[in-house]
């Protein structure tokens, strides 16, 4: 894992703002709390990752605003607050990593916070893979990807996609195949975006005992009058 970066990109916490489409199952303040709850665990999970990795967490908005975020909800030291810059989010990636690339890292892996459960050996599986492929990326099943990094820029990553749609992963992994650039692909997982996946959720946090999903814990448990169906077998 020499000179390796492993990175949140997150939307900073503002009601009405985040979690837009749970707002009419939850409302706007609970939402809210729901994306800082992911946002805690989140950072929480990446904090866990051996020593020697650096962690770093880009918001949306002004550093005063994510220091002040970050502050406010107790993030650990061992993660550098930073903001992300750009008008797209291919853009914005692109820069973060750009920059991360020439400060010396060998690979980076960005994460979004709307997965806190998936498997801390799954970040790792993606450094390793980074090894040989040139891309790594770990598909969402919404369409997205839950995960992408890195040990070079490549435009095929950023240029020419569809970003927050469900053709965002499909459109990304065309064009790398296209350029015949070297793929690592990971298992899927969930994103929290629906009420649906507010449930598969809530039944991760009640069967797992991560000291990390502390956060989540609390919040559902604030939320016990919450009326969302577990989901059932995965077809």
């Amino acid at each position: 894992m020499k000179k390796a970066a492993v990175v949140v990109f997150a939307r900073l916490p503002r009601r009405g703002r985040v979690k837009t489409r749970l707002i009419p199952a939850l409302g706007a303040t609970a939402a809210l709390h729901l994306h800082e709850a992911c946002l805690q665990s989140t950072a929480r999970l990446v904090a866990g990752l051996p020593a020697g990795i650096e962690k770093r967490i880009y918001f949306t908005g002004t550093q005063p605003a994510a220091t002040r975020a970050a502050r406010r909800l107790r993030f650990p030291s061992a993660l550098t607050v930073r903001t992300q810059r750009g008008r797209t989010l291919g853009g914005r990636l692109r820069r973060a990593l750009t920059e991360l690339l020439a400060r010396g890292h060998e690979c980076v892996v960005f994460l979004g916070s709307d997965s806190p459960t998936v498997p801390r050996a799954r970040i790792l599986q993606a450094l390793r893979a980074l090894r040989r492929a040139e891309v790594v990326i770990g598909p969402a099943h919404d369409g997205g990807y839950y995960l992408i990094g890195a040990r070079k820029v490549l435009p095929e990553m950023f240029d020419g996609i569809a970003w927050g749609t469900s053709r965002t992963f499909a459109q990304t992994r065309a064009r790398l195949r296209r350029a015949r650039r070297k793929l690592a692909l990971l298992p899927p997982w969930y994103d929290v975006d629906r009420p649906a996946d507010v449930a598969r959720l809530r039944a991760a946090v009640r069967r797992s005992r991560a000291p990390h999903l502390k956060p989540l814990r609390a919040w559902f448990h604030s939320q016990s009058h919450l009326a969302t169906e577990e989901p059932g077998p995965k077809m």
